[in-house]
């Protein structure tokens, strides 16, 4: 993506992120690695990359099935790299996730955008790869190896408010899911706050794809915790449904 339509995208970014009732927040997590050879790290943000298959109907309707390496943790704001603030993800374990979600295209968009996409339901999952070696099929992003030493750590299928607007130059995206619950092994990893009561903001941009057929969609995804809802509890996120932060499609 060019620089201009790069500041272009950000702006738009902020704009739509205004739109939702609550402020993107970098707020703190606590993590016990302390089983894979680390320590009780305190962090701010999960991020990482991902692969999707997302299918268009041609009747205004899309699916998609996603996988996503998440081994990175950041700190400080999100100005601080694991190895900052002492997290061994990536080195001594994995964390990744997988994404279902189905939804709608309104083409012209909303907010003056080209197209649109609306999530409509869809469901997440994070999971601890103590040996570090899941991998996903490409053609299937849900068809897992070797899983038997994984650890679910929460999901959720509770999608909330969310928009995706696509613009001539690329796009941008506001996504939220809620109710998140830890498993008992996620209790033992995310040990602070408690209850773990969490709402996951992520946005960010991608370039543009054809709404039709099916589309392999690349890219890079953040996930950070915002002020919880009065109503919701738990949250976790990655902006998928195609919207991976600054995703990059290749032909």
């Amino acid at each position: 993506m060019k620089l201009k339509a790069l500041v272009k995208s950000l702006a738009l970014t902020a704009g739509i992120a205004a739109s939702f009732s609550s402020q993107a927040d970098f707020l703190d997590f606590q993590v016990d690695e302390t089983p894979y050879g680390g320590e009780v790290v305190t962090a701010d943000k999960l991020n990482g990359g991902y692969f999707e298959l997302i299918s268009f109907d041609g009747a205004g309707n899309f699916t998609a099935t996603a996988f996503a390496s998440m081994n990175q943790l950041f700190g400080n704001e999100g100005t601080a790299n694991g190895s900052q603030i002492g997290s061994v993800v990536g080195a001594n374990y994995n964390l990744y996730a997988t994404f279902t979600a189905n939804g709608t295209v309104m083409t012209p968009g909303a907010e003056g955008a080209n197209s649109s996409l609306q999530g409509n339901s869809g469901s997440f999952s994070l999971f601890l790869d103590q040996n570090q070696d899941t991998t996903a099929d490409v053609t299937n992003p849900l068809n897992l190896s070797n899983t038997t030493d994984d650890m679910l750590l929460g999901s959720s299928s509770d999608l909330g408010r969310n928009i995706g607007l696509l613009y001539g130059f690329g796009g941008v995206f506001d996504f939220t899911f809620r109710d998140f619950e830890l498993t008992a092994d996620g209790d033992t990893y995310f040990v602070s706050p408690t209850p773990f009561h969490m709402t996951v903001r992520v946005d960010g941009d991608f370039d543009t794809i054809p709404l039709e057929g099916e589309q392999l969609v690349t890219g890079d995804v953040s996930a950070v915790f915002d002020v919880p809802e009065p109503s919701t509890i738990a949250v976790l996120s990655l902006g998928l449904l195609g919207l991976g932060a600054t995703s990059r499609r290749k032909s």
